[in-house]
């Protein structure tokens, strides 16, 4: 090996070894755990939407807690940080008054959540509100664009 090359070779495996150590401190650091960007808060009632979520086959439209298939539907991860329990109750009810052209209305891709009784409309909204996000996550709601007036 000439004297370049060996000087590169060392060169090249210190950095790598330097970015290695870097990334491993970051992850071993004996500060707080960083929060989550996304979490949920059980109850017994989200817990029943969940299952209903699951038998309905939601996921294969929707991702949520990091499974199920993106792009197809929109990702309810944070969906209780974005809307309210009475706007999800009222979507449950009527989904094409509150979102036009909703796949859950009759005749479309989804369940037509209108065909449920009552208490499985209202396990699937306790599911959907115990869904959050933080701060820093991709689920979290952007403000609305309010232009600054010109003085």
């Amino acid at each position: 090996m000439k004297k370049g090359e060996r000087i590169f070779f060392w060169l090249s495996g210190a950095i790598t070894v330097l970015a290695v150590v870097s990334v491993a401190g970051r992850y071993s650091s004996d500060g707080p755990p960083r929060q989550a960007r996304d979490y949920y808060e059980w109850s017994d009632a989200a817990g029943k939407g969940y299952v209903q979520y699951k038998q309905n086959g939601c996921n294969s439209c929707h991702r949520v807690l990091r499974m199920g298939e993106a792009g197809v539907a929109p990702v309810l991860d944070g969906e209780g940080t974005r809307r309210s329990e009475q706007w999800l109750s009222a979507y449950m009810q009527d989904p094409e008054s509150m979102v036009p052209g909703s796949a859950h209305s009759s005749d479309r891709m989804g369940p037509d959540f209108r065909q449920f009784d009552t208490q499985q409309r209202q396990y699937f909204v306790k599911f959907l509100v115990s869904l959050k996000s933080n701060p820093g996550s991709s689920n979290y709601p952007v403000p609305p664009f309010k232009p600054q007036p010109k003085s």
